[in-house]
C-alpha cells in the first residue's frame, strides 16, 4: 500500500486530528461604561480584527514587508579557506531570484511577510524536479492549508486545498513538511500555530477603529448647532421663527465672506468644541503608538515623524533592526536554509544593506574608514557601490607605520631586557721609530745589491 493511499485512509478513519482550531467568537458588541463627551457610548467589537483595515496596523504590516523585500537574498557559501562566497548555479540561488514564473523573489517575499504580520503565519509551496531538487515556491492563501499531526508517530503533514487561481496545477491533499516553508515566529497556543503581534493589540486596534468611526460622525454631523442668537429683549415664537429664517438667509453668504447685520439687541455667540471632545485626536495618537509598540516598529517608520528629525536614518534603520526587524529577518532566512536543505557551510542571507542606502555621507564615510584601516580593498568597496575595479586595487592597504601585534610583543620584549656592557676598544697600531723610514723590502733590496755586484765584475 502506498504511503498517499495509506493517509487518506486514515483521514477517512479519523486517525487524524488538526492542530489547532478557531473557535473566537466575533462580531459581538461591547459598550464601553466610562468616560465623558466623546467617550460616552463608545462602542468596541469583539473578537479579532482584521489589520489590513486598520491603517496604523497595515502601516506597521506594510513596513515589515517594504523593509525585507528590500533586502538582496544570496546564496552564500563558506569555502575551505574561510571566506565566505556567492554562489550563482544552485537551484536556491535561482529560486531566490525567480521562485516561480509569475513572481520576482521580492514579490514573493512581500507578499509572504505581509501574510505573516496580518495572519501570525504564511505557508509556502515546494514543488520539486525529477531530481527532488527544489523547483518553485508557490505562496498558499491562509483559509487554503491547515497543519496535521499523526496521533502516532506526530509527524507533520500540510493538508493544502486546491488552486483558486490555477497557479499550482493539482489539489495535492496531504504534503509532508519537507515540501513546505510555514513561516512563523510566535506560537503560544501550538507550535505550528503562528499569532499575530495584533492579537496583543486588539484593545488598541479596537479603540482605534471606534475613535476613527466616531470621529468622522463627530465631524460630518457636529451633533450641536454652530452657535445662538441671544438678546434682551422677550419674543414670541412668530418673532423668533420669522427672526430665524432672517438670520438664516443672511448667514447662507458667511462662507464666501458675507457679513450679516444684526440689529434690536441681538448677539451671536459661536459655540466651541469643548476641551474633552478635543481630546479625540490625542487618543487617537495614542492608540497609533499602542499598535506601533506592539509590533516593532519605531513610529517615523509608518509617518508618525513628531519629535523625529532626517539625520538620523541609521541610527533608526539599526534600533529598528535591533529590536524586531533583525529576529524576522533571521527567521526568513532560516526557514529558507531548511527549505533549500542546505550543509552547514552554506546558508541564505538577505542583506539589510539597501535599507541604509539612502544615508549618502555616512555610507561613504564607513567605506573610506574601511579602507583606511585595512578592512576592505578598495575594489570591494567600489564593488559595494556598484563602481568598477580599479588597476592595484585589489588588496587592503595600510600605512608603513602600522605594526602587527606580534611584532609590538617582540619590541617590547627586547626593550625589557638588560643593556650588555660595551665591549673595549681594540690597542692602536704601533707607531714607527722614524714615521719618515720606508719599510724594508726584501725583494727590492736583493734587486739592488744584485745590480751593484754586476757593475763591480764588470769593472774587475
Amino acid at each position: 500500500m502506498g504511503v498517499v493511499t495509506w493517509l487518506r485512509r486514515a483521514v477517512a478513519e479519523g486517525a487524524w486530528r488538526m492542530a489547532y482550531g478557531r473557535s473566537i467568537e466575533s462580531g459581538r458588541v461591547y459598550d464601553i461604561p466610562f468616560g465623558d463627551g466623546w467617550e460616552r457610548g463608545l462602542r468596541l467589537m469583539a473578537g479579532p480584527i482584521d489589520g489590513r483595515g486598520v491603517p496604523a496596523a497595515f502601516a506597521c504590516v506594510m513596513s515589515f514587508a517594504r523593509a525585507i523585500s528590500q533586502a538582496t537574498p544570496a546564496h552564500k557559501r563558506v569555502s575551505s579557506s574561510g571566506k565566505h562566497e556567492v554562489v550563482e548555479t544552485s537551484p536556491a540561488a535561482r529560486l531566490l531570484r525567480y521562485p516561480n514564473a509569475y513572481q520576482t523573489f521580492e514579490q514573493f517575499i512581500f507578499n509572504i511577510i505581509a501574510a505573516h504580520g496580518f495572519d501570525g503565519e504564511a505557508l509556502a509551496l515546494i514543488t520539486r524536479d525529477d531530481r527532488g531538487a527544489p523547483a518553485e515556491l508557490h505562496p498558499i492563501p491562509r483559509r487554503a492549508w491547515q497543519p496535521y499531526v499523526t496521533p502516532r508517530s506526530g509527524a507533520v503533514f500540510y493538508y493544502v486545498g486546491e488552486s483558486s487561481n490555477g497557479l499550482y496545477p493539482e489539489r495535492l491533499e496531504l504534503v509532508p513538511a519537507r515540501d513546505v516553508i510555514h513561516f512563523r515566529q510566535y506560537t503560544p497556543r501550538h507550535p505550528l500555530v503562528g499569532e499575530t503581534a495584533l492579537a496583543a493589540a486588539a484593545l488598541a486596534t479596537g479603540v482605534n477603529v471606534a475613535l476613527s468611526a466616531s470621529q468622522a460622525a463627530f465631524f460630518s454631523n457636529m451633533s450641536r448647532p454652530a452657535g445662538v442668537l441671544s438678546t434682551d429683549q422677550a419674543l414670541n415664537r412668530d418673532q423668533m421663527t420669522r427672526l430665524r429664517t432672517a438670520f438664516k438667509e443672511q448667514a447662507a453668504g458667511m462662507s464666501q465672506g458675507e457679513l450679516p447685520i444684526l440689529a434690536n439687541g441681538l448677539k451671536f455667540q459661536q459655540l466651541a468644541i469643548s476641551s474633552v471632545d478635543a481630546q479625540l485626536i490625542e487618543s487617537q495618537r495614542m492608540s497609533i503608538e499602542e499598535i506601533a509598540r506592539t509590533m516593532g516598529v519605531p513610529l517615523p517608520v509608518i509617518g508618525v515623524l513628531q519629535g523625529a528629525t532626517y539625520n538620523n536614518v541609521e541610527q533608526l534603520i539599526n534600533h529598528w533592526l535591533a529590536v524586531s526587524l533583525g529576529s524576522l529577518l533571521e527567521s526568513v532566512e532560516r526557514a529558507l536554509d531548511r527549505a533549500f536543505a542546505l550543509p552547514r557551510s552554506e546558508y541564505v542571507e538577505l542583506d539589510t544593506n539597501a535599507l541604509l542606502r539612502s544615508d549618502l555621507a555616512a555610507r561613504i564615510d564607513a567605506l573610506t574608514k574601511g579602507i583606511q584601516g585595512g578592512l576592505y580593498a578598495p575594489d570591494e568597496a567600489r564593488e559595494l557601490e556598484g563602481l568598477n575595479p580599479t588597476n592595484g586595487g585589489g588588496e587592503p592597504y595600510l600605512q608603513q607605520q602600522m605594526t602587527p601585534l606580534s611584532r609590538l610583543a617582540k619590541i617590547a620584549d627586547k626593550a625589557a631586557e638588560p643593556t650588555p656592557a660595551p665591549r673595549p676598544a681594540p690597542a692602536p697600531a704601533p707607531t714607527p721609530a722614524n714615521a719618515n723610514e720606508k719599510a724594508f723590502n726584501p725583494e727590492r733590496a736583493a734587486e739592488l745589491l744584485r745590480a751593484r755586484l754586476e757593475r763591480r765584475a764588470n769593472v774587475g
